[in-house]
């Protein structure tokens, strides 16, 4: 589950931490807190930013040179992806579960159930075709072969031949480029 905040490094807790003082006056933390840390440097998609820009109000925008254009809101945007944490599935399933009930509570972040990326055609998940096959048809249809790699790895199905196809795909098509 993907989570966008509106606040760079935003941070809610998820499970308070509980103790229990013990009869030497220590104190023994008979609950771990779990604390949901949005990050800054998360890669949120274009779809993402779209919906930031209708759900949250902005109070106080940067505007470019001409000062009349205002500057997009992504600087301003942190992500918190359940994926990306290493939780086991029952804490992953409770970090879920609280993040849906604080949202329309706190509404200082929202859940991005869609994905914001497509993939390059409806079959490519289910594709069985080999690696080079796949991105050679990217290439013939000229899709964003950038877009398929992010695609692939973030909500595809994350296979490794076809991510180092397309990673190899995208590093000779650079080396072809000529800059003047």
């Amino acid at each position: 589950m993907r989570a966008i905040a509106q606040h760079g490094e935003y941070g809610i807790q998820i499970r308070p931490q509980r103790q229990q003082g013990l009869g030497d006056g220590s104190i023994k933390v008979t609950q771990e807190p779990i604390y949901a840390k949005f990050d800054r440097d998360g890669a949120i998609f274009e779809a993402e930013i779209e919906k930031a820009e209708k759900v949250f109000a902005f109070s106080g925008r940067f505007q470019h040179r001409d000062e009349a254009t205002p500057v997009a809101v992504d600087y301003r945007l942190s992500l918190f992806d359940t994926d990306l944490q290493g939780y086991d599935p029952e804490t992953k399933a409770l970090v879920e579960e609280e993040l849906r009930r604080k949202e329309p509570i706190t509404r200082d972040f929202f859940i991005s159930e869609e994905r914001p990326l497509d993939p390059p055609y409806p079959a490519w998940d289910e594709s069985e075709k080999p690696a080079f096959e796949m991105v050679a048809g990217l290439v013939e249809m000229g899709y964003d072969l950038q877009a398929a790699l992010d695609y692939e790895r973030a909500f595809g199905p994350s296979r490794e031949r076809v991510v180092e196809a397309l990673e190899e795909t995208i590093r000779d098509r650079e080396q072809d480029t000529i800059t003047a």
